[in-house]
């Protein structure tokens, strides 16, 4: 069994089905070909019809898949990528309306960097266990979780529905982004549990095109999670 979880682990073929996801979804959906009048800040600007905006947000998407691969594989630029993409996914979820981008991704690009400097600092085999820094998992948490309620309100201005949802999946987003800045494991299980959120919410909301990249992201943190065990067990 391990052996086929590191083949797929290692698979290019398994990339692709990723990225393949991204571009059948958008297209299906119509929005691929869509540009930047589509959006509420450019739709009375002239040059916007001449920005690919739907490609340019499945590039990113992409790219997002592509660094939680490398990521899987234990391979640094996976984290390199993710920080740069972080900047880019940005720009295009504040354009797409979500106000709070502005505060909650400049936080998630520090995470990430920091992440690039923890990963060079570990050097590239070595594996670490929540175990190792059990003393500090409970204020990482419970930072997480405040860090999140303070932007978000910030951004919203109100205890909405809205905002509590925001709240709970960007904190649900933080901490294993901060477990990876240290190597951890264990990181793998909390993205399970985020991406299973978000596959809830996007069956709820009858959007087809999430649910299959939340299914792809269930499989491959369940593929990485043995695999990183393996590697720390090494």
């Amino acid at each position: 069994m391990l052996k086929i979880l590191k083949t797929l682990n290692e698979s290019w073929i398994f990339d692709l089905l990723g990225v393949a996801i991204v571009i059948f979804t958008a297209y299906m959906s119509g929005y691929l070909f869509e540009d930047l009048t589509k959006t509420s800040y450019f739709s009375n600007i002239v040059w916007a019809k001449y920005v690919p905006f739907g490609m340019l947000s499945v590039i990113s998407s992409s790219l997002s898949i592509m660094s939680t691969r490398l990521t899987a594989r234990l391979n640094k630029f996976g984290n390199i990528i993710g920080t740069v993409n972080t900047l880019m996914s940005g720009a295009i979820d504040f354009t797409l309306g979500n106000s709070e981008a502005i505060l909650t991704y400049p936080v998630s690009f520090l995470i990430n960097a920091a992440a690039v400097k923890g990963w060079h600092e570990y050097g590239d085999k070595r594996v670490n266990r929540v175990t190792d820094f059990i003393k500090w998992l409970p204020l990482v948490i419970g930072g997480a979780i405040l860090l999140s309620l303070g932007l978000n309100y910030l951004a919203f201005q109100n205890t909405s529905p809205l905002f509590w949802l925001a709240s709970a999946v960007f904190s649900l987003s933080l901490i294993p982004n901060i477990l990876n800045v240290f190597k951890i494991e264990d990181q793998w299980l909390f993205w399970i549990f985020y991406n299973l959120v978000q596959l809830a919410k996007a069956i709820a909301q009858g959007n087809f095109a999430n649910i299959g990249k939340y299914l792809y992201y269930i499989v491959n943190s369940g593929v990485a999670y043995p695999i990183w065990r393996m590697a720390r067990q090494k």
